[in-house]
């Protein structure tokens, strides 16, 4: 049982992406902070797992996301420097760039177009048939055009997990895995309590990153969340043009639909990693998730392939469920919870946001301390921002 003395300076509900990185940040301040989570570190129950994530600057989304990618880039190389205290560590991040396909009015082609201008990034323009001849694994129709950030990368996603829980817990943080938490509140004096399924937990401050299990403890905002189930699969095909040794690039492409599929090169023995990114079966709950092999999104993964790579054979290797906790406009919440200053929360990352951990578990830190950036108001709850705009 929790000893009813303690009352932490801060308490992080989830260490997943967020979460971990929240902890780091308000470990590294000197804090006595606790992290709580319903499994434990670096789990495949919710959205930071499923081996890669893509890391870009020229963000299709918003350009207002470009100074927090820049920022997440010098916090993911500085950890990766503490991480990789040997050669045999895995680095966190691996540079490979990113070629991005679409027609060239295309959401997709278009976003990176206009956050590249706003912000003077490096972007190549390439031709299908400049496509074709340098990546031949690819099917590109003639009304499409290639733009490639050579500087995007991919970051192994338990890896970050793991590496900023390390942190933590090396700056002093203390971990609760397999506890639930059921509700929290703040009373007269400010202090707030945490109540979970095996014990009740106080602090000055507390963090809320609970992934797909925010809305029950978000409930009173009304942040209109939802959640959808995304099947992760990995590939061996017939070819060698498509491994990471042979400088194959991340890829996301834009059906003439709108339908957007994306990809990674083949770094082990599971085979190229190809999801859809947009699609997905709405879930009440994560729990709810059935991790057993939907055949109805690996056929629609499988037709994108075939429509769109050139193989001969191909051989499902390995497939795993994620969840994106969508906001209405596809834009993050981080912000304070109104009325307590000493609560803040991220949410509603929508299936784009891991790359982004380490700013935002910095950020939330903070929020905490009484300090607000700029860069962040269109997050906000009532400052969101509009897609393009």
């Amino acid at each position: 049982m929790p000893d009813q003395s303690t009352v932490y300076d801060c308490i992080v509900v989830g260490y997943g992406g967020v979460g971990s990185a929240s902890l780091m940040a308000a470990a590294q301040k000197g804090w006595n902070v606790l992290g709580i989570d319903r499994f434990g570190p670096a789990h495949d129950r919710g959205s930071s797992h499923g081996q890669t994530r893509i890391i870009r600057r020229a963000y299709f989304e918003h350009p207002n996301y470009v100074p927090l990618a820049n920022r997440a880039f010098e916090m993911w190389d500085d950890l990766n420097k503490r991480h990789r205290t040997s050669p045999d560590k895995k680095e966190l991040l691996t540079q490979t760039g990113l070629l991005q396909m679409g027609r060239k009015d295309s959401e997709l082609i278009q976003g990176v177009v206009a956050s590249a201008q706003a912000h003077d990034l490096k972007i190549e323009h390439f031709t299908p048939d400049e496509i074709r001849q340098r990546l031949p694994l690819f099917k590109i129709p003639d009304n499409f055009v290639g733009v490639f950030e050579p500087g995007a990368a991919f970051l192994r996603v338990e890896l970050c997990v793991a590496a900023m829980i390390q942190q933590a817990v090396k700056s002093g943080a203390e971990l609760k895995s397999n506890h639930c938490v059921e509700h929290w509140d703040v009373d007269g004096q400010g202090l707030v309590t945490v109540k979970t399924d095996r014990g009740v937990y106080r602090a000055r401050r507390l963090v809320i990153a609970a992934g797909g299990w925010s809305e029950p403890l978000l409930g009173d905002l009304d942040l209109g969340l939802q959640l959808l189930h995304k099947q992760q699969q990995w590939f061996q095909l017939d070819r060698v043009d498509q491994k990471l040794e042979s400088q194959f690039p991340c890829f996301l492409l834009e059906e003439d639909n709108g339908d957007c599929f994306y990809g990674f090169p083949e770094i082990d023995y599971l085979g190229m990693k190809v999801c859809e990114h947009t699609g997905g079966v709405p879930v009440n709950c994560p729990a709810d998730v059935d991790r057993g092999l939907d055949e109805a999104q690996l056929m629609r993964t499988r037709q994108f392939m075939r429509d769109h790579c050139n193989y001969g054979k191909s051989r499902l290797v390995h497939h795993s469920a994620c969840v994106y906790t969508m906001s209405p406009d596809g834009h993050f919440f981080v912000d304070r919870y109104p009325g307590f200053s000493n609560v803040v929360f991220a949410a509603g990352l929508s299936g784009h946001g891991f790359k982004f951990a380490p700013v935002l578990g910095s950020y939330l830190v903070d929020l905490l301390e009484g300090n607000q950036a700029s860069e962040f108001d269109f997050l906000k709850i009532g400052g969101r921002a509009s897609k393009g705009g």
